[in-house]
């Protein structure tokens, strides 16, 4: 069987199991193992895989189809250009959060260096993301959990940004200078999590679980800032703009705003003291 017959008998594969864009995940699994760009395999079709090659295919064609993130296979993700080592210490990156990077940094770019808090920072992408774009800013990136910290760190081993530090603590820690908050916590209602699909069960309940209303962490950072906080952002759920306006106003902040994700959809506010 050449290169190009396995693509098609393992496309129909993924296609029974309702995998979206079956050809594309064998391409990229594909790609992964021969270490090649994926666009390289169009100038092997008619390459036959080794035993080699096909023994460390076998086990990752396995793993997707039984519902297996493709980016835990692949063991990164493109977020905002930037390739990041993902796994299950995290929750891996949503294309919709890279719109709430863009609007800090579309915000801060022409401040005055400060601090940032990265709460809730997983990974590491919103927290690195920010402090490769904006080197003269401090950046602290805050986590619960220490495993996804040490992705975190693994991540800026790859990339860079020495003015990240890391934090293992819940929400947000006392700070006594002016700073900005960039949060994206779990946000998924006790009804959502029970009903979750079954590629997001491999993310971290821990970054996923909102509590009853959905606000469950969100609430209390917003109650923990003080006047020292010059801007919050934050990404919610879908149906949780108003009420976060009205957490934002009770603690003082002015000037919220709102803006859609890549579906349009109301998931980011913005609050500022300033």
């Amino acid at each position: 069987m050449n290169l190009l017959e396995l693509i098609d008998k393992t496309a129909a594969f993924f296609k029974q199991k309702n995998l979206e864009s079956p050809r594309l995940q064998i391409e990229l699994i594909l790609a992964h193992v021969l270490k090649l760009p994926r666009m390289g395999l169009y100038l092997q079709f008619e390459r036959t895989l080794t035993v080699a090659e096909l023994d460390a295919l076998r086990p990752l064609v396995r793993r997707r189809a039984d519902g297996e993130p493709l980016q835990h296979i692949l063991g990164e993700t493109e977020f905002h250009g930037l390739a990041f080592a993902c796994g299950p210490a995290a929750l891996i990156p949503r294309p919709e959060t890279e719109v709430l990077v863009a609007w800090v940094l579309e915000l801060l770019r022409d401040r005055p260096a400060g601090l940032l808090y990265d709460i809730g920072t997983g990974s590491g992408v919103i927290a690195l993301t920010v402090a490769k774009q904006l080197p003269a800013w401090r950046v602290i990136g805050v986590d619960l959990s220490g495993d996804a910290l040490a992705l975190a760190r693994q991540n800026q081993e790859r990339l860079g940004a020495p003015n990240v530090t890391w934090l293992e603590h819940d929400l947000l820690p006392a700070a006594d200078t002016g700073h900005v908050i960039v949060a994206n916590l779990p946000y998924l209602t006790d009804a959502e999590m029970a009903a979750l699909p079954r590629e997001v069960t491999f993310d971290p309940a821990l970054a996923l679980r909102g509590g009853a209303d959905g606000l469950a962490l969100i609430r209390p950072l917003i109650a923990m800032t003080s006047e020292h906080t010059a801007d919050i952002f934050l990404e919610t759920g879908a149906a949780h703009a108003p009420a976060v306006a009205d957490l934002l106003r009770q603690v003082g902040f002015a000037n919220i705003e709102t803006r859609g994700d890549l579906a349009g959809v109301p998931r980011f506010t913005r609050g500022t003291r300033r």
